[in-house]
């Protein structure tokens, strides 16, 4: 790979990150899609928040929290500083990362270590991360084993991403064969793959087509969160003109966690609620509705930006603070009890809509 291509991906994953901290980038009217859901607190709440235990297990690792920060930085001297203080505080609230796409160290191998976090994280699930569009243009087995050794990972996610890869200027049109490398890599590889959407969510067909591949997990990156189509358009100026209905094209997802259990009911694939995930309440209301674990990173880039460390433990610190005391106004005292018995509390009107 020539100098100047690898000094083009750092410079687009630094200019994404920038367009996100300045720009508006989430999804125009479309909420996640759990916004309808209203709980029935109880004024006579038998729990306080220190009787709340929200553990759960994460590929053989125990973790405090169901929650995934999920892949979006590294490939350049900025994303590494970004990546080392998600891995640190992670680590500090036990609960798991993906580092973002790591075509760039792949490409150029100088660049592994900014997302080489294992030493600051020793003991969470560490997620690798590669796009579908580099196995269409040759990835394979190799690879996908080359990204989860360069940061000691636990899976590889694989994110896929048509309309961003369209719309950004560096746009790749080989999208043809999405299908056919998803199912020779997950039948060849023999570690465990997460599908990874980006924002647009996940239809019934998609949920059907993944769900027989048996990966290890389905992120269903529904819209109403962060939308890397209008990302991508901020950077583009041939496509400024863009409409808002095409930018704001997707499946929320409440609707995507559900198209997935249709389908996953029955097997061990586990789903990921991710996708304008942007507070405690909303991640409680996705556990209920099925998913095993949330995941968020926006506001976590967000956090980091106005105040570095400190600011993200104190996001990380409120958004659990309101997902226990949402389970004690409930009288749910921990996840088996939430999955078990919160389908009581919604109400039986409710629609998968926005």
């Amino acid at each position: 790979m020539s100098s100047r291509k690898e000094e083009d991906i750092s410079s687009r994953k630094d200019e994404q990150i920038k367009i996100c901290l300045e720009n508006d980038v989430v999804y125009e009217n479309v909420s996640n899609g759990y916004k309808k859901i209203r709980f029935e607190p109880t004024l006579l709440s038998e729990l306080s928040i220190d009787d709340i235990d929200l553990s759960t297990s994460l590929l053989g690792k125990k973790i405090d929290y169901p929650l995934i920060v999920s892949g979006m930085t590294g490939g350049s001297t900025k994303g590494q500083k970004y990546n080392e203080i998600i891995a640190e505080v992670c680590s500090e609230f036990n609960i798991a990362m993906g580092v973002g796409s790591q075509r760039a160290a792949i490409e150029n191998p100088a660049l592994s270590e900014t997302y080489r976090v294992r030493s600051l994280a020793p003991t969470i699930p560490l997620f690798a991360n590669l796009g579908i569009a580099q196995f269409i243009e040759g990835y394979g087995v190799k690879e996908a084993q080359q990204a989860i050794d360069m940061i000691e990972g636990d899976a590889l996610a694989i994110h896929i991403n048509p309309m961003q890869e369209l719309i950004q200027k560096e746009e790749n049109e080989k999208l043809t064969s999405s299908k056919v490398q998803l199912f020779n890599l997950i039948e060849d590889f023999d570690k465990p793959v997460i599908i990874k959407g980006v924002g647009r969510g996940i239809s019934k067909n998609d949920a059907s087509f993944f769900t027989e591949l048996n990966p290890f997990a389905i992120d269903v990156a529904g819209a109403g969160g962060t939308n890397w189509a209008k990302i991508e358009s901020y950077r583009n100026s041939e496509l400024k003109y863009l409409s808002s209905e095409f930018l704001n094209w997707g499946i929320n997802t409440a609707r995507s966690v559900n198209n997935v259990r249709s389908y996953t009911r029955k097997t061990n694939v586990k789903i990921i609620a991710s996708g304008g995930m942007w507070s405690g309440i909303d991640a409680v209301k996705a556990l209920i509705l099925s998913a095993d674990y949330v995941a968020f990173a926006l506001p976590v880039l967000k956090a980091i930006a106005k105040g570095g460390k400190d600011e993200l433990r104190s996001f990380l610190s409120s958004y659990i603070f309101e997902m226990k005391a949402t389970l004690a106004f409930i009288g749910r005292k921990n996840l088996k009890n939430l999955r078990e018995k919160g389908h009581l509390l919604i109400g039986r009107y409710f629609k998968f809509s926005d």
